[in-house]
This record gives structure tokens, C-alpha cells and sequence, in this order.
């Protein structure tokens, strides 16, 4: 009966093992793969709305032309701008590219 009992125990104790080990492994899954592609769309987003945003208060600044007002209205952005939005982003968030 003695035998069966420990048979039982270490069979319970190696599932733990296992399932720490499982957990770990997803835990490690996340952070490096899920979490940094979650970043990198947010940043996405949010830069592209800031890049927006300077290329119309360049716009006012530098007394808005035909080109400036067209690119406004097909919410159109810099490069410059967006880059640099980005790499905010992408610090303010722990990831530094």
C-alpha cells in the first residue's frame, strides 16, 4: 500500500514539474513574441496619428500652400515625422530600437 501511495506522490510531483515548466515556457512566449508585436502596431498607430498631426501644425506654421493642404486631406504624413514618433513610441515602452 506503502509503494502505491509513493508511486502516487512522485507522479503528482513530476505533473508539477511539468506544468511549471509549461508555464514558464508560455510565460517566456509572451513577453518576447506577443507583448513586442502588440507594441510595434500600437506604436504603429500612434505615430501615424502624431506624423498627422505635425504635418498640419506645419502646415499652420509655415502658411499652408496647395501641397500641404492636399497632403492634409489625404491625411498624408512626413516620413521624418513618423520615424521619429515611432522611436518615442517604441522607448516609452521598453523597447529600444
Amino acid at each position: 500500500m506503502k509503494e502505491k501511495i509513493k508511486k502516487i506522490i512522485t507522479l503528482i510531483n513530476q505533473w508539477k514539474i511539468i506544468v511549471i515548466i509549461i508555464l514558464i515556457g508560455v510565460g517566456l512566449f509572451y513577453w518576447y513574441q506577443i507583448r513586442p508585436s502588440m507594441i510595434y502596431s500600437k506604436c504603429h498607430r500612434v505615430a501615424t496619428e502624431e506624423a498627422i498631426e505635425m504635418l498640419k501644425n506645419k502646415s499652420e506654421v509655415f502658411g499652408g500652400d496647395e501641397y500641404y493642404k492636399e497632403a492634409i486631406e489625404k491625411k498624408m504624413y512626413l516620413k521624418d515625422d513618423y520615424d521619429y514618433a515611432y522611436k518615442q513610441c517604441l522607448r516609452s515602452r521598453g523597447i529600444n530600437k
